[in-house]
């Protein structure tokens, strides 16, 4: 397969970049997972995940999004960090522009400044960045129409240090200037990050667990609940107007999104899975239309 490198790109995009997650997919960074993938601590139940299987998983999804029109740019791992190729941890894109993240692992803060680098040769503006002692991590928000919804643990999470209320006061700072307002998510202890359980699919359109998340603040949106058991079905990738790619485990998930109308893809992505990680993690959309 033909890998894309960001320094000989010379396609460049033009505002504006991204209004919702649930446009479709015409631009989006990866980062090519390495043997160090098998390091990630995985989900109760599971065991870890094996590195020349998530390889050849990155693999095919990066085929499935390229053979759909995708302009997908892979970037080299640099940190070496087990979830480094968790690309959308690092940034999060709004119509005119990114804002940078602070993520919450010490050992995964240097790989903001080479998505920085590849979105600026990409034409997409940086508009902020989350400062110490600041911290986000991409992969706690979702972008719907005019609302950016952040995921929080109040306390207790099993997860350990997660985002801060500095890191999300800067965000809803910046949010602002590009005219968007923030709505706090509560999440359960035992969720790592918001869009495990909650994504952005159409207009007003969501997937969400909703034993695991509270969407009452979320009241502008139609829910499309996943079954228990299966709550990490919620973590979908949007790749159209309810269009969604997913992980083929969950089948009971599917049936309910396509009961509700949601055309579903499904790829074999569970090395990631056994971390907790769905297709929205691997994938940093930098344009949609």
């Amino acid at each position: 397969m033909q890998r894309e490198e960001i320094r000989v790109t010379t396609k460049t995009y033009d505002a504006p970049y991204l209004r919702t997650d649930a446009g479709v997919l015409a631009g989006a960074l990866v980062v090519r997972p390495s043997a160090s993938v098998a390091l990630l601590a995985p989900i109760h139940g599971e065991s870890s995940p094996i590195a020349e299987r998530a390889i050849e998983a990155h693999g095919i999804l990066v085929r499935t999004l390229r053979d759909r029109g995708t302009h997908v740019v892979e970037l080299d791992p640099t940190s070496g960090a087990p979830g480094e190729s968790f690309v959308a941890d690092c940034a999060v894109i709004v119509p005119n522009g990114a804002i940078l993240m602070r993520p919450s692992k010490p050992e995964r803060r240097v790989e903001v400044a080479a998505v920085q680098a590849a979105l600026v040769a990409l034409g997409v503006p940086i508009l902020g960045r989350i400062e110490s002692p600041g911290l986000l991590d991409g992969t706690d928000v979702a972008i719907g129409e005019g609302i950016a919804y952040v995921g929080v643990v109040r306390s207790g999470s099993v997860f350990g240090s997660r985002s801060n209320e500095l890191g999300r006061k800067q965000f809803e700072s910046l949010c602002a200037t590009a005219g968007y307002r923030t709505v706090e998510l509560s999440l359960a202890h035992d969720v790592a990050r918001l869009r495990n359980v909650f994504s952005i699919v159409g207009a007003n359109v969501a997937i969400a667990a909703p034993d695991h998340i509270d969407v009452v603040p979320a009241a502008n949106l139609t829910i499309v609940a996943v079954p228990r058991g299966e709550q990490f079905a919620a973590g979908v990738l949007a790749v159209g107007e309810r269009r969604v790619l997913t992980n083929l485990r969950f089948r009971e998930a599917m049936k309910a999104m396509k009961a509700a109308k949601i055309a579903v893809e499904a790829i074999d992505l569970w090395e990631f899975g056994k971390a907790g990680a769905g297709p929205f993690s691997l994938v940093l959309p930098f344009k949609r239309t």
